[in-house]
């Protein structure tokens, strides 16, 4: 457990109390929803510690763990509970709030966010050892005859805890998760998107008239396509709702459901634990979706980008440019880039020295463009920008400024890498980067048959 928090004290201190008020109010949430005599369906105070354990693992202090710890037993003992029952329960629930949030953390330091199926898997084994940690805890303490405090029984406990943490702890870890992106969607499709949300919450509705054992398993099929259209946060939000909703109405004895899944003993554990089984499923596709986006990313920049410099490949260069081409006009030019002496280099200093004076190319030259500029490496050596709205003299002094910058690129310490520039522009855009490309290669080799470390350029009519 991390003893300090690497931040200012005062502000150490001031995080350490919000959590600590955090906890109380969600611990006093789940007293009052509790039946009496037994125990609360949905317990989101331990969610609410290990989620924020697990988010940001700084707040895991031994500070941190006591404050929540007092916060629990403070809310028990305001609401008149017990101070052996307060005091046993608690330690029950902070001990499997520990022992979830060391499995989390194990062998990893930084924030857990659920990314991906792999992050999914370790959120949910977490979560499952701090539910068998707390209910043996606080199995083993219920052994004490105490009328006053709620009857405990190893599953009971086990559900409430798996069924409450699976509410929250994923919503905590959605929130900002460097999760990967989606294809952007045009306006034409954004409410075909987001269809699914429609159909879980209508489905809801429909489940209260409905009831019975149906009402757990109606808006599934909706989560699931809620799982594969929208972000993670949106799908784990849409799972707790629901989850949360069928718990309340289960606990208040609201449905009818035959016998089924009832509210008391060891129906209410199977309904609660029912209701965490099926909240995984969503939970388990999303991570799954963001795994396969992942996948199609990695592709997509394979097919996309050169894997040497980082710039686009030839085919991803003219294809983007020709759409800008096609989507703007105005002046334009393009720039054909290309090493002086490059065969040498690669000849006397190998190819390893020639790749990394590509490297610092393509460095060099990224640095010195506008954002909207389009950068691409042609072949070998040679490099091609286009710039979109990019007038005459604004194009040469960003031509001459590329090759002012590689006059001072060393690839090792006393070889430098100089390079030749052919501009081509014009004062309108072409319908096709072809006549572009054209005329830029032949201000190249111009410039290549004038000494080199050079920049020609010239006007398309």
């Amino acid at each position: 457990m991390t003893r300090s928090i690497d931040v200012p004290v005062s502000r150490a201190t001031t995080y350490v109390a919000l959590f600590a008020v955090v906890v109380f109010v969600a611990a006093l949430v789940g007293i009052q929803s509790r039946p009496p005599g037994l125990l609360a369906s949905v317990w989101l105070a331990n969610a609410v510690a290990l989620a924020v354990f697990a988010r940001w693992p700084r707040m895991f202090t031994v500070t941190a763990v006591a404050a929540a710890l007092v916060a629990l037993i403070a809310a028990d003992l305001v609401s008149g509970t017990d101070t052996y029952a307060a005091v046993t329960f608690n330690v029950a629930n902070i001990v499997g709030v520990i022992g979830g949030s060391f499995v989390i953390r194990h062998r990893r330091d930084e924030p857990l966010t659920l990314s991906g199926s792999a992050d999914f898997s370790r959120m949910c084994i977490g979560i499952v050892v701090a539910a068998i940690l707390s209910a043996s805890v606080a199995a083993l303490s219920a052994r004490h005859p105490d009328p006053g405090a709620p009857a405990v029984e190893a599953l009971s406990w086990f559900s409430s805890e798996v069924t409450s943490y699976l509410l929250l702890v994923p919503v905590f870890l959605s929130i900002r998760a460097s999760t990967p992106r989606r294809r952007p969607t045009s306006k034409s499709t954004l409410a075909w998107e987001w269809a699914p949300v429609a159909l879980t919450v209508a489905l809801m509705l429909v489940g209260l008239g409905v009831q019975g054992p149906l009402l757990l398993a109606l808006p599934l099929p909706a989560l699931l396509w809620c799982a594969t259209r929208i972000p993670m946060l949106g799908t784990a939000l849409l799972t707790a709702l629901w989850a949360g909703w069928t718990l309340v109405l289960l606990g208040q004895g609201a449905l009818e459901t035959g016998g089924i899944l009832g509210a008391d003993g060891q129906d209410g554990a199977t309904a609660t634990l029912s209701v965490a089984l099926i909240a995984l499923g969503p939970l388990l596709v999303a991570t799954v979706c963001l795994d396969r986006m992942a996948v199609q990313n990695k592709l997509r920049a394979a097919l996309e980008y050169d894997s040497l410099t980082g710039v686009l490949s030839r085919a991803a260069f003219l294809r983007r440019s020709q759409q800008r081409l096609l989507a703007d006009s105005g002046p334009v030019a393009l720039l054909m880039l290309d090493l002086d002496h490059f065969k040498s280099i690669n000849d006397t200093l190998g190819h390893a020295v020639g790749d990394i004076a590509l490297v610092r190319s393509a460095a060099c030259i990224l640095g010195a463009l506008p954002t909207d500029a389009i950068a691409g490496r042609i072949g070998g050596e040679e490099f091609a920008v286009l710039l979109p709205r990019a007038g005459r003299d604004d194009a040469a002094a960003i031509a001459d400024l590329i090759r002012r910058d590689h006059e001072r690129l060393h690839v090792l310490s006393a070889r430098t890498a100089t390079v030749s520039i052919g501009l081509a522009w014009t004062n309108d855009s072409p319908p096709s980067v072809s006549p572009l490309l054209i005329s830029a290669d032949h201000a190249l080799y111009d410039a290549k048959r004038s000494g080199r470390n050079t920049v020609v350029s010239v006007d398309l009519v």
